[in-house]
């Protein structure tokens, strides 16, 4: 039996729903009733009812403040509302707000009254069969699927909390305030081999956080850990946010000489405003483009959209009214003193990096007719711009750029083959980028010691091993994502990524825009 909680403060309206059908033949039973939304609230948390059928327009609390009053104490319940004609301003809202369907009091009958309640029944049915599901499912099979719904919780901002605490079993009702911790490896920018196993990284945080015991959820990955604490937790322990990430900071240092970025936050009200300040962290950890985070509250870091000072086209015409034995020298300085502000003043990298490559762009265009640089020659180079996994790696690559567009010819000790083992390389990281790609497995492919391999495949292609396989890897991923029908998830790990969060922040870092984006903003 279904239990509802009928709130009108016209008592007439209540009597005419309570004896206008048979409740208990539909599967439900009237637990109680209420005249106002701030009754009606401290029923719902007494009672906790699976639907709530209330007026709109009610005195001290209306119906729409009870609906987000119950939606902030993350009561799961569903709503029916109730309406007059002229109240269609306020049924909009509370559709919005979740209310599963309205009926007009000037009209309610019978036949109307029960068919909505079957719809309910329909998907109260449907949560409660989930409900036993989980309760049924053996205890680590259950752990895994609380651990992917906080995932999807913290990734996805239109997964429901009220979705969450149905799987998990948390209790909003009873929540504090939150602090965030994000710990962050760029492995990929480290060149390691082989990678740290999760184990490791699980048991190096476990060291850290032995005093929480279980009040905090860990979000797990090798590229990305997100860990969720109720600040009383720190507060017990006497703990700040800033002494905790130091504390990790100094565990990983010693365990694994490892320097991990590492974002915190304090003083989180609620959960949706915790998901919010997580999608923030994500921005800022670009910002490890430009030099080591370390330790950093994410509230004394803000990002910028803009890049300042000059446009590109700007830039491009400054640049070509100059002789041209001064052009090179200039735009090379130019060009340091805007990346100089673009880091001051925290610019996001991807808007940098689109940037250079709209700059050379233009560059190119104005001096076909003078330089002996190809189009495709433009083209791979801004491919391997956008696949630049630091400030030092894009500087070099844009003055090669440079220097290659300002050169009436190229230079006579270019040589355009490869030596045969960077093209067995090449060849070996083309049949497998979808696979897990280590240098020790390309090494041993060609025969050559890994330290010998990185320095001639860097010197013959002008990119690094794991550049070059990130660029490849997102080439492809562009063109997996013109599927409307793939998941990104699919997308990510056909591309060679176990882990969904990296791929979409590698992504974003190469196009400019997430792989949600990108699939919506023109690219098909």
């Amino acid at each position: 039996m279904y239990q509802v909680l009928i709130v009108d403060d016209e008592p007439i309206v209540k009597i005419a729903l309570r004896s206008m059908i048979d409740w208990n033949e539909l599967g439900f039973h009237i637990c109680a009733t209420a005249s106002n939304g701030e009754e009606a609230l401290e029923m719902t948390c007494r009672f906790h009812p699976d639907l709530i059928i209330c007026d709109l327009k009610m005195p001290i609390m209306d119906g729409l403040e009870l609906i987000r009053a119950v939606q902030k104490k993350n009561i799961d319940c569903e709503f029916l509302v109730i309406s007059n004609y002229e109240d269609f301003n306020y049924v909009r809202t509370a559709l919005v707000l979740g209310a599963a369907d309205y009926i007009l009091k000037v009209s309610i009958s019978p036949e109307e009254l029960t068919e909505q309640l079957k719809k309910l029944k329909e998907k109260l049915d449907q949560k409660s069969e989930k409900e036993e599901h989980l309760m049924s499912m053996p205890e680590p099979m259950l752990h895994q699927e609380r651990h992917a719904a906080w995932r999807e919780f913290f990734t996805n901002k239109n997964y429901e909390l009220s979705t969450l605490c149905s799987v998990t079993g948390f209790d909003e009702t009873k929540m504090e305030s939150f602090a965030l911790c994000q710990i962050s490896f760029d492995w990929y920018d480290q060149n390691l081999d082989p990678l740290p196993s999760i184990d490791l990284l699980q048991s190096t945080l476990k060291n850290a956080l032995e005093p929480f015991n279980n009040r905090r959820i860990i979000l797990f990955s090798t590229s990305n850990t997100l860990l969720v604490i109720p600040e009383s937790e720190l507060t017990l322990h006497q703990y700040t946010i800033a002494g905790l990430a130091a504390r990790i900071s100094q565990l990983f240092q010693y365990y694994m000489s490892l320097s991990p970025a590492i974002l915190y936050q304090s003083g989180i009200p609620d959960l949706l405003e915790a998901r919010r300040v997580y999608h923030d962290f994500q921005d800022l950890l670009e910002l490890g483009f430009y030099g080591p985070l370390g330790q950093v509250p994410a509230d004394a870091l803000s990002v910028s959209h803009t890049i300042p000072d000059i446009s590109y086209k700007e830039l491009s015409a400054e640049v070509l009214a100059l002789p041209k034995e001064q052009r090179l020298s200039h735009a090379s300085t130019r060009f340091l003193a805007l990346l100089n502000a673009c880091e001051q003043q925290h610019v996001l990298p991807s808007k940098v990096i689109q940037y250079c490559v709209r700059f050379l762009g233009e560059l190119e265009y104005h001096t076909a007719d003078i330089s002996s640089v190809t189009h495709d020659q433009i083209a791979d180079t801004s491919e391997i711009m956008r696949n630049a996994l630091n400030r030092e790696e894009l500087e070099k690559n844009l003055n090669d750029a440079l220097l290659a567009v300002f050169s009436p010819k190229p230079p006579e000790s270019q040589n355009s083959n490869y030596s045969p083992e960077i093209t067995q390389a090449l060849s070996y990281i083309k049949g497998n980028y979808s696979r897990k790609i280590s240098l020790a497995s390309v090494s041993e492919y060609v025969g050559l010691s890994s330290g010998y391999l990185c320095r001639i495949f860097k010197e013959e292609t002008g990119v690094s091993i794991n550049a070059y396989i990130n660029n490849l890897r997102m080439t492809k991923a562009g063109e997996l994502l013109r599927d409307q029908n793939s998941y990104i998830k699919e997308v990510a790990v056909s591309v060679g990524f176990e882990d969904q969060l990296y791929f979409s922040r590698l992504f974003k870092r190469y196009y400019g825009v997430t792989p949600s984006e990108y699939r919506t903003a023109g690219h098909l």
